[in-house]
């Protein structure tokens, strides 16, 4: 999978004045030929960051390593991975081959390489490639990934490197990254990532006078007397960029210095006058080539920039790709340019870039008007960038999108509201995702807009309170809504979130499935519908619809999501969402093997999409399919890494995986252990509400104090996990699995009349649905209870 990338060959500049920084380099290069590192080089802009970074890549190469690098810059800022763009071009199109099928999709969308047909990738997924592609090349040779200005790399590449960091074990791949102090930095999160990394941070300061000289001389081809380079030491502050324009001021006046130095008020000035010295179309050119994210000569006249070339201010490097020579360069021409000039070329620029993403930002940055056609363009870039991955950016151009929608009609600046609250539950910013949506219901929007809202807020409100609190809002929200689809999109969510009420759960699901045949449903609104009244069926009792089930996944093969459907539940391309409720259900109807080979296959699917959080998910699951078959060693061995995924996964799966491992622990006889993981179980659950992990908890829990003699407290966890079931009304025994446990606490006792309730209750349920789990345990403890009674001989056929 390696490959040299073009750059390497490049020699590293010729550097003076940086004895220290240069042996910091080397000891950096050397720690990343072994395990993981990163160094941050940071500084006032123009102190030599860049200069330093190129020649780190240049002694990474001389030492054998592999260099990705990318230069970010502040008009690409706000595009969508273009910094990963740049890191992954210099490698041939074999390497992303051996990617697995979802990482290559999901790479070669993000990087405009491929069309987003179908489901858009997950950026997880892009993040995943990403990283799957650094482990490979870094297990044949060293990687250095490094990112000049690293504080202007664009949020969904910066995304993707932070993903990588933080999953690096042993490789040999380092990061290196300059950055500006004067800048707000990457963000905190990144920031802490290179602190878990141990980051080593080399603060690049000043050069000295005989620096400069050499720097000077070297760049100029002439020097000063000593107290003229005193001088100018002192009025740069030994920054080397300050220093050469402060020269070229002075050479311009034939290097004559007499009384003080004639210095600009401030820099912007200094290299103002030096960009007015070049021609007028030199000048225009310079500003497009500033407000491009990538410019290059095809859409800059390179005849133009010939005179910028000549005065060193730019050069036209690999692919035709132009490079102001300093960014403070690129900021000057465009802060030069007067509003309206600016403006006249961001209008050009919008129609004449293909990317929807540029043209839109181009479009905005036009005028700060309303205008529908420049909102609608910000609207389809954001879908662009969310089909490549890419959701901040995506919330970023619905933000631009709101502001340039004009106030009438108000029902586009609802649907754009409505798309942008959801696109932040989605990014990760729920407490504003839910301000928003709140604030969109609130206004009395369409019934489809205000349905959607509350939809959207009914799965925020169950993350945060639960399903109770998410059931009755959605409810409230039905109130007046005629449109039967609307109701009936209502009705199934509701049932979904209802799992703390059984009756509501079938009546909800009832309600949709009854509505669905007075319209027109899509496709994927029918399969929601009938995913509602599976999951309702067999929490009641009536076993697995696999016919309804089967019907749904046609269904869903035949149609597309729409964008107001996000909220459906959301699958990897690969695996339908009726698929994997039947491998759910499957689990708790004890078809073990059916279960296991469903939840293996979207276990990989997840680990290749990058979504950690359906690997905790599918490893508990299938860690409790081998406990069941008796297969302790590999459920043990799953546990173990569910708990590892458990560590940096956001989401509410850590109390259900405490519940596993508990049990898994009471098997084995780790009696203390499990101890501890059930009871921080339990109270995660009850301190989020989240009723059936209270009840996996407590069964667990349960089983382990029966195991410890400690009949009290089993009864008590026991009785808790029963109490969870009749408040629910659940009809399938097959989901708690606490009966048995706790009709041989009450027998062991004494509490033979309740135990015998409890046991008839588990054999109607038995019989009922068929299960293999409470027919074998019901006939056991049959057998317990009868001999505790001195009922010997029917005591022996029960246990037959």
């Amino acid at each position: 999978m390696a490959a040299r990338p073009a750059q390497e060959q490049a020699a590293g500049p010729t550097i003076v004045g940086r004895e220290r920084e240069l042996a910091a380099v080397d000891e950096f290069l050397a720690v990343s030929s072994r395990a993981p590192a990163a160094l941050v080089l940071e500084g006032e802009p123009g102190i030599g960051k860049t200069t330093l970074w190129q020649a780190a890549k240049a002694r990474a190469v001389e030492r054998g390593a592999l260099v990705l690098a990318s230069r970010a810059g502040s008009s690409e800022a706000r595009l969508t991975f273009v910094g990963l763009s740049d890191l992954l071009s210099s490698l041939p199109g074999s390497v992303l081959e051996e990617l697995p099928g979802p990482q290559r999709r999901a790479l070669d969308i993000a990087l405009l390489r491929a069309e987003a047909d179908g489901p858009a990738p997950d950026r997880r997924a892009v993040s995943t490639a990403f990283l799957s592609v650094v482990q490979a090349l870094a297990r044949e040779r060293p990687l250095v990934m490094a990112v000049d200005d690293v504080q202007w790399l664009d949020a969904p590449s910066l995304g993707v490197l932070e993903f990588t960091l933080r999953r690096l074990t042993d490789e040999p791949a380092a990061v290196v990254v300059t950055r500006r102090l004067t800048e707000s930095g990457p963000g905190e999160s990144f920031e802490a990532v290179l602190r878990e990394r141990g980051a080593r941070r080399l603060r690049v300061g000043p050069l000295t006078v005989a620096a400069l000289h050499e720097i000077i001389k070297a760049r100029l081809g002439r020097t000063f007397p000593r107290p003229t380079l005193v001088r100018i030491e002192q009025v740069s502050g030994g920054n080397p960029f300050f220093a050469l324009e402060i020269a070229r001021a002075l050479e311009e006046r034939g290097g004559q210095v007499s009384g003080p130095i004639p210095i600009p008020d401030d820099l912007s000035a200094l290299l103002r006058r030096r960009l007015r010295r070049l021609p007028r179309e030199t000048r225009d050119a310079l500003l497009v080539a500033a407000a491009l994210s990538q410019p290059t000569t095809r859409l800059v006249d390179a005849d133009a920039l010939a005179p910028a070339e000549a005065a060193g201010i730019v050069r036209i490097g690999a692919g035709s790709r132009i490079e102001f020579d300093h960014p403070l360069l690129a900021a000057a021409v465009y802060g030069a340019a007067p509003l309206a000039r600016r403006r006249r070329m961001h209008a050009s620029l919008a129609e004449r870039l293909p990317d929807p993403e540029e043209r839109a930002r181009h479009l905005a940055l036009a005028s700060d008007e309303p205008d529908e056609r420049v909102a609608a363009a910000l609207s389809a870039a954001a879908r662009s960038a969310l089909a490549r991955g890419a959701p901040d950016t995506a919330i970023e151009l619905l933000e631009l999108a709101c502001e340039r929608t004009p106030a009438d009609p108000v029902e586009a600046l609802h649907s754009r509201r409505l798309e942008l609250g959801i696109c932040l539950a989605e990014g990760g910013d729920p407490g504003r995702a839910r301000a928003l949506l709140c604030d969109l219901v609130d206004a009395r929007p369409s019934e489809a807009i205000r349905v959607g809202a509350s939809i959207a807020l009914g799965v925020l409100i169950e993350a945060a309170e639960g399903g109770p609190a998410a059931a009755a809002y959605v409810e409230r929200a039905l109130e007046g809504v005629a449109d039967p689809l609307l109701r009936a999109r209502a009705h199934a969510a509701i049932s979904r979130a209802c799992d703390h009420d059984l009756g509501r759960k079938v009546s909800h699901a009832r309600a949709a499935l009854a509505l669905l045949g007075r319209a027109a449903p899509s496709p994927a609104l029918e399969a929601y519908v009938l995913h509602a009244v599976a999951e309702a069926d067999f929490h009641a009792g009536r076993g697995v619809p696999e016919e309804l089930l089967g019907r749904a996944a046609s269904l869903e093969a035949s149609g597309t999501q729409q964008p107001e459907e996000r909220y459906f539940p959301h699958v990897h391309p690969g695996l339908l969402a009726s698929e994997r409720l039947l491998g759910i259900l499957r689990l708790d109807a004890d078809q073990l093997a059916l279960a296991r080979a469903q939840l293996e296959r979207e276990r990989r699917l997840a680990g290749e999409h990058g979504d950690e959080l359906g690997v905790a998910k599918t490893l508990c699951r299938l860690a409790t399919i081998e406990l069941r078959a008796g297969r302790w060693d590999d459920a043990e061995r799953l546990v173990t890494e569910l708990m590892g995924v458990v560590e940096r996964t956001a989401g509410n799966v850590e109390s259900w995986a405490l519940s596993v491992k508990t049990a898994v622990d009471a098997a084995r006889g780790r009696l203390e252990a499990g101890l501890a993981a059930g009871t921080r179980g339990l109270a995660l659950a009850e301190e989020t509400g989240a009723v059936w992990q209270v009840a996996q908890n407590s069964a667990a829990l349960g089983f382990l104090e029966l195991s410890r003699d400690d009949l009290a407290a089993a009864r008590v966890h026991l009785d808790r996990a029963e109490e969870v079931e009749r408040g629910i009304g659940l009809g399938e025994p097959g989901i708690f699995r606490h009966h048995a446990d706790r009709i041989e606490a009450l027998i062991a006792l004494g509490e033979l009349a309740e135990a015998e309730t409890a046991l008839e209750r588990l054999e109607l349920l038995g019989e009922a649905t068929g299960r293999t789990w409470a027919l074998a345990t019901g006939a056991r403890c049959r057998g317990l209870l009868l001999a505790a009674r001195g009922d010997l001989a029917r005591a022996a056929a029960a246990l037959e």
